[in-house]
């Protein structure tokens, strides 16, 4: 069969079109079409050697044109929204073999939603790049909105078309789709990953930590599904797959010691909290109770009153809160009370996590800080010491990779906090938790060389080793000398 040079051109004419002109139209529709190099990696590792190839997404038809130079034009279907990439499809598969009769390749290269264009399908293999949309923003409505169901609000539509394609495939067959990667870990991605250890296994991965399409930031993998495979133990901890191509070392924590819900209550608060304090929050206000934002969280500091801070669209230099205000008020009074307690708190997200101890009980949390009250006022500084541990901070980067706003960053639910294990080393514990202590008690210019000696203490009480102690230290230090920064937002 000979190359399809001019349709590929018009192809390569059509996504400049869209490139340069319809930027805002591509970015609505979640269209990004798929480098060459991309979708030769998908081909080789889930092509059959023969059968039939859906892309339920096809766009221009990269994937089409390029499997069907392995297995034939008749082999492959496709379908999408956009008439005219349709009709682009249908040009280069023909140019590829012109024995095959246009009406043929229409009738397997459909204008359609991929969602529901193949309910009597069944596919040896489903590729494809599928539209990147959240719930928010549809990639179409009717019949698709059953394919939504018991899917979170926020699931990507990218993650929708994947847990379709597990109903296309056959037993023994394979499903490639390009996701982004919150795909690996974000909430509402639970049931389309509960969905794939339901019916397979995922055997081959792919990630980037740089965007490899034009047009937006969005990092992306492809999870390789093969229908009936036996899946790994924990098959809700896809981000462990992705965490090589990031940097992060992998680690095994002890089981069980225990959790760290077992010695604290870790508590998040959500938008109600963070516009209902607004009003009651001033710039150095002469007794108020400071507010510390997430951005004020450092490892074992707190940056309250030394650098500025935005809260509800404006800028403080000192947040506090007008406590007796606020209590007169009566909304968030009780709120308060709950939190002014002796804590530890949590950063949103950070390079690695960010948490500092409120001995006194004085300060309060905004959205999105995590409240980390122990049972026992005694485990304070224990608990600082295993949220600082590298082995803690590596096994949640890799485990939660994705979830975060920045590629690498560190993003720990109220949840996720509690369920972190404990040490194995009690004694190595209870050392990392003096050190941790000191650190927050010390300087600037001495709190670095304790949070490095922290961190090593706590490595050893988790059984770690020294390339994950490396790692946490070089990520300590790049937070440090960043001065911070500012992450408050609502949840």
């Amino acid at each position: 069969m000979a190359r399809s040079t001019e349709a590929d051109e018009a192809a390569d004419a059509y996504e400049r079109h869209l490139a340069i002109h319809e930027r805002d139209r591509r970015r609505a529709q979640g269209s990004f079409y798929t480098p060459a190099e991309l979708v030769e990696w998908v081909l080789d590792h889930a092509l059959p050697e023969r059968g039939r190839v859906l892309d339920p997404a096809c766009g221009t038809g990269h994937f089409l044109v390029a499997a069907a130079r392995r297995l034939g034009v008749r082999a492959v279907h496709g379908s999408d929204l956009d008439p005219d990439a349709v009709r682009i499809a249908r040009e280069r598969l023909h140019a590829l073999d012109p024995t095959v009769p246009p009406a043929e390749i229409a009738d397997r290269v459909r204008v359609a939603d991929g969602l529901v264009a193949w309910e009597d399908g069944s596919f040896d293999a489903v590729v494809g790049n599928p539209p990147f949309l959240g719930q928010l923003r549809r990639h179409s409505a009717g019949q698709s909105e059953a394919h939504r169901r018991g899917l979170g609000a926020y699931t990507d539509t990218s993650a929708v078309f994947l847990r379709r394609a597990l109903d296309l495939v056959v037993p023994g067959g394979t499903v490639a789709l390009v996701q982004p990667i919150s795909v690996l870990a974000a909430r509402d991605a639970g049931p389309v990953r509960a969905a794939v250890a339901e019916r397979g296994a995922v055997t081959d991965f792919w990630c980037s930590d740089r965007p490899v399409f034009d047009g937006t930031t969005v990092l992306t993998c492809v999870p390789v599904v093969r229908a009936g495979a036996t899946p790994p133990t924990d098959p809700d901890a896809w981000g462990t797959l992705a965490a090589p191509g990031f940097g992060i070392p992998g680690v095994v924590l002890p089981a069980g010691t225990g959790a760290l819900g077992d010695l604290a209550t870790c508590t998040a608060d959500f938008r109600e909290q963070y516009y209902g304090l607004a009003p009651f929050v001033h710039d150095h206000l002469p007794g108020g109770t400071p507010l510390v934002t997430t951005g004020l969280i450092d490892p074992a500091e707190s940056r309250w009153g030394s650098a500025p801070t935005r809260f509800a669209r404006r800028q403080y230099d000192a947040p506090a809160v007008d406590l007796a205000a606020l209590r007169a008020d009566g909304a968030f009074a009780r709120w308060a009370e709950a939190r002014l307690v002796p804590k530890v708190l949590v950063a949103g997200q950070g390079r690695v996590i960010e948490a500092v101890v409120d001995e006194a009980g004085a300060w309060l949390p905004s959205v999105p800080v995590v409240s980390v009250v122990p049972h026992d006022r005694g485990d304070l500084w224990r608990l600082l010491a295993v949220l600082l541990a590298p082995p803690v901070v590596a096994h949640a980067a890799a485990r939660y990779l994705g979830t975060g706003l920045a590629p690498g960053s560190v993003k720990v639910s109220a949840r996720q906090l509690a369920a972190l294990p404990l040490p194995a080393d009690v004694d190595a514990w209870g050392e990392g938790a003096e050190l941790a202590q000191r650190a927050q008690a010390a300087g600037a210019s001495e709190r670095a060389g304790l949070l490095v000696a922290a961190g090593r203490v706590m490595t050893a009480a988790y059984a770690g080793g020294d390339d994950v102690h490396a790692w946490w230290a070089a990520r300590v230090r790049r937070t440090d000398d960043s001065g911070g920064t500012d992450r408050s937002a609502p949840a």
